[in-house]
């Protein structure tokens, strides 16, 4: 060989052949290299094809088998990477199921606003008006978050990091929280609502009549103010409530005792004999809730406009803003039970207790001594109250 350009020789023929072909080819090659020694030439016996000084050939080849495996491996990485944004994506989206209608709740503006000063419920508050309307007219709630109507269901979809990441000022609100949606008049925040529903959000309100209603309704509600109750006349209703058909007899209806603490505070320290259970977070869907499946969902009768209803929770707070929703609802005789079961200490089982919130350790039972109804107050209380 010379300069060493010729690679060899493929022979597709049979032993013999090749034998001397190759002889041949050597011969060709130690002659001298020409102009054609560049080419690939069919070699004159058949079935044999000789390769000389290819190398260039070859390292283009190599590129090639290179460039094709690298091909290959991009688009494994790719494949992979795609599998797992998708399983991250199906992680973040929520498994639940839409809410039952009513899938929102419409709060009024004196609602909002004792909802924002008791703070009796975790809630949020999110304007979702185009980010030019906001800036020319800023919510008159200092917490309340800025998500556009169109982004609501992907905002809500975040997951905890991404939500405090965007919105590090307030916490993400849970499957029970109140949500309450706010616009210039309503329509595009009943159609967040429904779509923060159909997520599985179970506490999804909007402003009634929107941030334009908010100004005038607040200070013309106000003028109604709530109705309280001591401890002795609560106890005394109740024992007419027990008396049985004195009630029915007297031509009046019956009291109901509505308990709106937490499930697991009236199962830790007890709850006042006679009372009701609507945790308040559900209060406001819970009465657009036809008669049937109040029963179904509460295991007892719907009270209507005219029946008296005491609310009641640990002190006054959350019991208070559950009677306003009572008191726009159109019930005319809501009460608010003003010491709570902290005050209640006619029953050793009822047992008061301090706040805490739901992840904290419960706190022990406060110690106290059982007291006696002071019946003649109470009934001078009631006479006032018209009860």
């Amino acid at each position: 060989m010379e300069d060493g350009s010729l690679i060899g020789e493929l022979d597709l023929g049979n032993s013999s052949s090749s034998q001397e072909n190759s002889r041949s080819g050597a011969g060709a090659g130690g002659g001298g290299g020409g102009s054609d020694d560049d080419s690939i030439e069919e070699s004159p016996k058949r079935g044999r094809l000789r390769v000389a000084n290819v190398g260039g050939s070859l390292t283009v080849l190599l590129q090639i088998a290179l460039v094709a495996w690298g091909v290959r491996q991009l688009r494994s990485v790719l494949a992979k990477r795609r599998q797992r944004a998708d399983a991250a994506q199906r992680a973040v989206e929520l498994p639940f199921r839409a809410v039952d209608p009513p899938g929102c709740s419409m709060l009024s503006p004196v609602a909002v606003k004792k909802m924002v000063e008791l703070d009796p419920v975790p809630h949020l508050l999110v304007d979702v008006r185009f980010p030019g309307a906001v800036r020319d007219a800023p919510s008159p709630f200092e917490t309340a978050v800025s998500i556009p109507e169109g982004e609501v269901k992907a905002a809500l979809q975040l997951s905890e990091a991404e939500w405090e990441n965007r919105f590090p000022s307030v916490k993400k609100p849970g499957r029970s929280d109140i949500i309450v949606f706010l616009s210039t008049k309503g329509r595009r925040a009943q159609k967040a609502a429904s779509a923060a529903a159909d997520l599985g959000f179970n506490g999804c309100c909007v402003l009634n009549g929107g941030l334009e209603a908010y100004g005038g309704d607040v200070s013309s509600s106000e003028d109604k103010p709530l109705k309280f109750l001591s401890r002795d006349a609560v106890a005394v209703l109740l024992q007419k409530n027990d008396r049985g058909g004195e009630a029915s007899e007297a031509g009046t209806n019956p009291v109901y005792l509505i308990d709106v603490r937490r499930h697991d505070e009236r199962a830790l320290f007890g709850h006042i004999r006679g009372s009701h259970h609507v945790p308040v977070e559900e209060l406001p869907k819970a009465l657009n809730m036809e008669s049937g499946l109040w029963e179904k969902t509460y295991h007892f009768p719907k009270f209507s406009d005219d029946d008296t209803v005491i609310f009641q929770c640990r002190t006054s707070r959350r019991a208070t803003w559950a009677a306003q929703l009572a008191q726009d609802a159109g019930m005319g005789k809501c009460f608010v039970y003003s010491q709570g079961v902290y005050g209640w200490r006619f029953d050793p089982s009822v047992l008061p207790y301090d706040s805490y919130e739901i992840g904290d350790s419960p706190p022990e039972p406060i110690n106290f001594e059982v007291e006696k109804v002071d019946h003649e107050a109470a009934k001078e209380e009631l006479q006032r109250a018209g009860l």
